[in-house]
């Protein structure tokens, strides 16, 4: 019984200190990398209409609006706006000033930072004379425009 068990315990022994079978023969590393690309995204901008307090079509009234959008981006990006003069469909038009955020027509966020918030879009118009535009319905487009710093 001795003999076994001391066979045994060689055995086991030698097992623990054996090679593995599936012993690393070389190994090598990798670095993986990406880059993410700069991508913004405006959501929200709606249609919008200009209202007056004023007397409706009276000589210096003065009509306004506006309307949130969201802004979403993954680093800095700069927002224009660009847009015309109100305009009816016979051609008659009515000086119109438009701002982002009361501010300016451009905007820029903040520098190495990802983005994620609302922000405003307004427009006013005044009129001029009575007879300076013909009454009726008045249009323009404006367009939002994100770019990179």
């Amino acid at each position: 019984m001795k003999k076994l068990n001391l066979a045994s315990a060689i055995v086991l022994a030698g097992s623990i200190f054996a090679t593995p079978a599936f012993a690393a023969l070389d190994t090598d590393t990798a670095v993986v990398r990406m880059n993410v690309g700069l991508f913004a995204s405006l959501t929200g901008l709606n249609d919008f209409v200009l209202t007056t307090t004023d007397p409706d079509g009276s000589a210096g009234a003065v009509y306004s609006g506006s309307d949130d959008f969201n802004l979403e981006s993954n680093g800095q990006v700069r927002v224009t706006m660009t847009g015309a003069d109100l305009a009816s469909s016979n051609g008659s038009k009515v000086p119109t000033a438009y701002n982002l955020n009361e501010g300016g027509l451009t905007f820029d966020t903040e520098s190495n930072k990802v983005h994620n918030q609302a922000h405003k879009v307004a427009a006013s118009a005044t009129l001029g004379a009575i007879s300076a535009q013909q009454a009726g319905a008045y249009s323009s487009i404006i367009t939002l425009t994100v770019s990179a710093i």
